[in-house]
């Protein structure tokens, strides 16, 4: 047997009985109340990170199935692996609701085991256990996050050979989350390709799959059958098409359907991963893909127009070229980046100084401009463009730019001159001058910019050990949450310089409220000494901050109706208690108590991924002063998704994102909040510096 679980089960089905029987003697009323005093017990362990609680533990064999599922449920983000016993229990009840969630719960945990423990739960799963459960769809999706390449070749052997498949979309869901660790089977692929059929719906999932897969023989000798997937009615195999097609490096078959797919595709989502794509592909000359990317410069859309101007910048093309199309196309692009008439956005002019100065290594005329005063982002995206020009004139804008008051302005140029530097690795003086500068601002009392400064004295363009001492000084000022992030890039840079001085200031972190920082610490002291430390690593039984108000949590709804009101029209979300109920708690409060999104704005737009909000200061860096603990949910990252942003799991504050199209990568990794259910073409309309005029409770 893989677990001693037999008595534990046995235990577990007599104590259901006998519960299941007093339950139908009590009131409903009784009922409700116990039932909701369990739960928030759940609730308590959960958020106080304290998984060996008894409490938790017997809650897992609940006669009150709904209790029982929300036990199980709980262990997706405590994720303590001597449970796993109990969970796989519950993943051949007779309860399909908890059978789901002890599927979620087993393949977020089973990430945190061993490879012989992978390898023995991933063997009791598929041979043992799979047709005994209802929720085997489930649980062959999850296997993808912790699987081995056995556990690939098995499900394959099991699942993937004899049609009828059982559970497909599942099967190829689980594919492309062995993908994205980068574990690949032949017969997967070949399996993916079952249908990739003339004459058959496609399902995007394994479209998705394919393009995680990328470069494969198999998927190269089926191109011509794939390129036709153009023309699908689902826009989700579309763009997942365009990025396989870049990673097919299928330059001549490609160009073609790209173009016609970038150019007159009705989804703005497929155009921006078809230019994307286009611009992966070397310049050979072909005018067509220079005048597609120069004719969407001026596009209705901005997040295509964005997309095709980072092309141009990637595409290879010089001002040497001879062809008349680059040359005019240059002259466009000189236009737009200068952009002395105002006329347009300056989201775009931004995009444009940095193709431009990839292209041509101008920097950006625009530095000194009244509308680079007046847009702290322009400025600061035109700083980095600065250093991509590899112009020695750059370097003193730069050192200007890094004593600026603005953090975000600041911390721009310190990455301006990490690029500088890259392009003139034999410019000693630069070098030395660079490394006296991140010392200086590894001093500055902002989180953002001591980060970005030890992140650059881990560079290997700057590890010297005349670094540690200063390092140390400055981690030793800094205190978790607020300085967290800062604290975690010292310890990494610490770790590269593998200084003997540091060993015992990192051993002190091991004790760190902050469980993020004490990991850094341990993996930092690993890479140093070659022992593991991660042993040594004090439990943590409650977080930095805690909000456990259950009467206010209680007075919400399961679901939150809010409206937020932006600059560019309204979107109605619906917050999940149930899913994320601290984190919907602290929405609320910080929405209705203290109007805290009153006037921020999206400081982050990634076309046809994410727009991100929430922020206090606006680069990113800031947050409500306080930490929440992850709360990991089945629902998946789909379109329309309200996600929580954070540095690592347990980190998550105020900061908001919701996606432009699914993104199953982040399943399982990020709180999901809610959803959008109103407005999601105001969220595509959405830019970076966009207003949130208010986050309001629906009546």
């Amino acid at each position: 047997m893989l677990f001693p679980s037999v008595h534990i089960a046995i235990a577990f089905s007599a104590g259901m009985v006998l519960s299941q029987t007093l339950l139908a003697q009590i009131p409903s009323a009784e009922v409700d109340r116990v039932r909701r005093d369990k739960i928030e017990t759940i609730l308590r362990i959960q958020d106080l990170r304290t998984p060996f609680d008894s409490k938790l533990v017997a809650l897992l064999g609940d006669g009150d199935p709904i209790v029982r599922r929300r036990a199980t449920l709980a262990y997706g983000s405590l994720q303590d692996t001597t449970q796993i016993p109990l969970l796989t229990h519950n993943f051949t009840t007779a309860d399909e609701a908890t059978e789901e969630a002890a599927a979620f719960a087993l393949g977020q945990t089973g990430t945190r085991l061993s490879e012989r423990g992978r390898r023995d739960l991933e063997y009791d799963l598929i041979w043992n256990r799979l047709g005994q459960s209802a929720a085997a769809g489930r649980m062959i999706e999850e296997m993808g996050k912790f699987g081995t390449e056995n556990g690939l070749n098995d499900l394959m052997i099991r699942f993937g050979n004899a049609p009828p498949i059982p559970y497909p979309e599942r099967l190829m869901m689980c594919i492309a989350r062995y993908a994205i660790r980068g574990i690949v089977s032949r017969d997967a692929v070949r399996f993916l390709l079952r249908y990739v059929q003339p004459g058959i719906a496609t399902p995007w999932q394994a479209m998705y799959a394919l393009q995680r897969i990328g470069d494969h023989p198999d998927t190269r000798a089926y191109i011509e059958t794939i390129r036709l997937l153009y023309k699908d009615r689902d826009p989700l195999v579309r763009m997942n098409l365009a990025s396989l097609l870049a990673k097919l490096h299928d330059k001549g078959g490609a160009s073609e359907i790209l173009l016609r797919m970038a150019e007159f595709d009705t989804d703005w989502r497929v155009r921006v991963n078809a230019y994307k794509a286009l611009g992966t592909f070397p310049w050979d000359g072909s005018s067509a893909v220079v005048t597609a990317l120069r004719r969407a410069m001026y596009d209705p859309n901005p997040h295509v127009c964005l997309a095709a101007i980072a092309s141009l910048g990637q595409t290879g093309i010089t001002p040497e070229d001879s062809d008349a199309t680059v040359r005019e196309t240059l002259k466009e692009l000189s236009y737009v980046a200068r952009n002395a008439s105002g006329g347009f956005p300056w989201q775009l002019q931004a995009e444009a100084a940095g193709a431009l100065a990839k292209i041509d290594g101008e920097i950006p005329p625009a530095l000194g401009s009244e509308s680079a005063e007046i847009y702290p982002k322009l400025r600061a995206r035109l700083l980095i463009a600065c250093g991509e020009s590899g112009k020695a004139q750059a370097a003193p804008i730069l050192f200007k730019a890094a004593q600026d008051e603005n953090a975000e302005v600041a911390c721009a140029a310190l990455d301006g001159l990490v690029s500088l530097l890259r392009g003139s690795r034999r410019d000693i003086t630069l070098r030395d001058s660079v490394f006296a500068l991140a010392l200086e601002e590894l001093k500055r009392n902002d989180v953002a910019i001591s980060a970005t400064a030890a992140s650059m004295l881990g560079d290997s363009l700057l590890l010297r050990r005349d670094a540690v001492a200063p390092l140390l000084d400055a981690l030793s000022d800094l205190h978790p949450p607020h300085d967290s992030e800062a604290m975690l890039e010292i310890i990494a840079s610490l770790g590269k310089l593998a200084d003997t001085r540091a060993v015992q200031p990192l051993i002190g972190l091991l004790q760190s409220l902050d469980p993020g920082v004490a990991l850094a610490a341990a993996t930092a002291l690993h890479s140093m000494t070659g022992d593991d430390y991660a042993r040594r690593i004090t439990p943590k039984t409650e977080p930095i901050t805690v909000d456990l108000d259950f009467a206010f949590l209680r007075a919400l709804p399961d679901v939150v109706r809010v409206t937020l009101k932006t600059s560019r029209g309204n979107i109605g979300l619906e917050l999940s208690k149930n899913d994320a109920p601290f984190t919907t708690m602290s929405i609320v409060k910080l929405a209705s108590q203290r109007g805290f999104y009153r006037g921020l704005t999206f400081h982050r737009v990634v076309p046809n991924f994410v727009v991100q909000g929430g922020d206090p200061r606006g680069d990113g860096w800031g947050g409500p002063e306080y930490v929440l603990r992850s709360e990991f949910s089945m629902e998946p990252f789909s379109t329309g998704t309200v996600g929580m942003a954070s540095a690592g799991k347990d980190t998550e504050g105020s900061q908001f994102f919701i996606t432009h199209s699914p993104q199953p990568h982040l399943d399982g990794r990020y709180t999901v909040v809610g959803r959008v259910v109103s407005g999601m073409e105001v969220v595509d309309a959405l830019q970076v510096d966009d207003r949130i005029y208010d986050l309001a409770l629906d009546p």
